[in-house]
């Protein structure tokens, strides 16, 4: 078992040129969606405009051999929630402090090493919320940037280290915590892995992808995100091929997870109804997820009697942007209130028509029928009337995608967008 004490290291300020270190669970080319390809973007072009960086995220899913490293990067974190992890965090005293202890080093490690203006938070789902009680109780400079529902209390209080202290209801833990008290290591031991919950955690510094997301956290018991700014995500329209032919919908592309949060199923559903009316056109999936979850997919486009004319495709970290231009039209289902999906933005940037469903932050920037069509959630016949919709618009789309990118590129660019990152995290080291 590790052991051992430690503070945090001052902090050195530099209002010109910011050193801003960014703590997130996942990190590209090993992140899950493309949240974590955004917070990339974002790295890139604060590192381009002159101000230093480093990366310290989870080692999720790190070959042991062949994957080459990055300059800034440290995949250091071990996320609680990962697959193969000490099962017993949560129950076991001994295991859920070394893996605090590690994490805490790793961070701490980072601290000291490149003494950082302020701490830049993505997303900390399954990376130990001590690290930021800590860095909150030594009065470090911290931004958030919320765009999941990983504050949500339901998921904050699932971290391991807060599980044991106050969930653990095993005799031998009440007791061990009674020895830890009477001792005075409860004391020690909470001062440097502090336990809260997400009402004890200051987001002052903080904004939210989406209206939808800020009324969500509200619900859900975060008063402070009422007072939160939006700011809506942004991404890097240079690095995206636009889209220059045009002709009427009939080749239809789904990109995203294969779970039912996304619901790919609404789209092989409206592909079998249309096909029902008579009405014949082409979905690729990119799906990505567990072979069960892939597995379970082609076995519904076998029965629903659609191998002919669905396909589940393969696609590489990166790879999406190139794929867009082939399509006349992207199907988005999302029932699950995202707060703000990255792909439906990222392909309406590139000029690709979109059909979205009325689902979270994405119907905060699209209406009906101006830069996309939109249609009830969850509802796969008023997604085949969208498709027919689409079917039936004579340039194909063009003019709506022409508007679409107009309209997004001036508000969803890196150029809008990180102006306004670097004032508010100057805003941070000053508050």
């Amino acid at each position: 078992m590790v052991s051992g004490d430690f503070s945090l290291p001052a902090v050195t300020i530099n209002f010109l040129f910011m050193k801003i270190l960014i703590l997130t669970a996942l990190y590209p080319p090993l992140g899950a969606n493309g949240q974590d390809d955004r917070c990339r973007q974002v790295v890139d072009a604060l590192s381009k405009r002159g101000h230093q960086l480093q990366v310290l995220t989870s080692n999720h899913r790190v070959p042991s051999m062949g994957f080459p490293g990055q300059k800034g990067v440290y995949r250091h974190l071990q996320l609680h929630d990962s697959e193969g992890i000490e099962c017993r965090l949560g129950v076991s005293y001994a295991a859920t402090y070394e893996q605090e202890l590690i994490q805490a080093r790793m961070l701490y490690n980072r601290l000291d090493h490149f003494q950082p203006d302020v701490v830049y938070v993505w997303n900390m789902q399954g990376v130990s919320k001590s690290l930021l009680f800590n860095l909150q109780n030594q009065d470090t400079p911290i931004a958030y940037d919320l765009h999941s529902n990983w504050l949500s209390p339901h998921l904050f209080e699932l971290d391991p280290w807060f599980t044991w202290w106050q969930r653990n209801q095993s005799l031998r833990s009440k007791c061990y915590q009674f020895y830890l008290k009477l001792s005075g290591l409860a004391r020690r031991r909470l001062r440097y892995f502090p336990v809260g919950t997400v009402t004890d955690l200051d987001i002052s510094n903080g904004y939210v992808c989406s209206e939808s997301l800020r009324a969500d956290l509200v619900a859900a018991g975060v008063a402070q995100a009422a007072t939160l700014p939006v700011i809506y995500p942004a991404l890097n329209t240079e690095a995206l091929l636009s889209k220059i032919s045009y002709h009427p919908a009939r080749k239809f592309m789904w990109a995203g997870r294969l779970n039912a949060s996304k619901a790919p199923g609404i789209a092989l559903r409206a592909v079998e109804i249309l096909k029902g009316r008579g009405i014949y056109v082409s979905l690729d999936f990119y799906g990505m997820g567990m072979p069960s979850e892939r597995k379970a997919m082609r076995n519904l486009i076998d029965r629903a009697g659609l191998s002919d004319s669905v396909r589940m495709l393969m696609i590489r970290p990166g790879e999406l942007v190139s794929k867009y231009p082939e399509y006349d039209a992207l199907l988005f289902t999302s029932c699950c209130n995202d707060p703000f999906p990255i792909t439906p933005l990222e392909a309406m940037l590139s000029g690709l028509p979109s059909i979205l469903a009325r689902d979270g932050g994405i119907e905060e920037i699209a209406k009906d029928g101006e830069i996309a069509l939109l249609y009830d959630a969850g509802d796969a016949e008023a997604l085949a009337d969208a498709m027919v919709r689409m079917m039936n618009i004579e340039d194909g789309g063009s003019a709506m995608a022409k508007k679409c990118m107009e309209r997004l590129q001036v508000q969803h660019s890196l150029d809008t967008f990180v102006p306004q990152i670097e004032a508010f995290l100057s805003a941070s080291i000053q508050s």
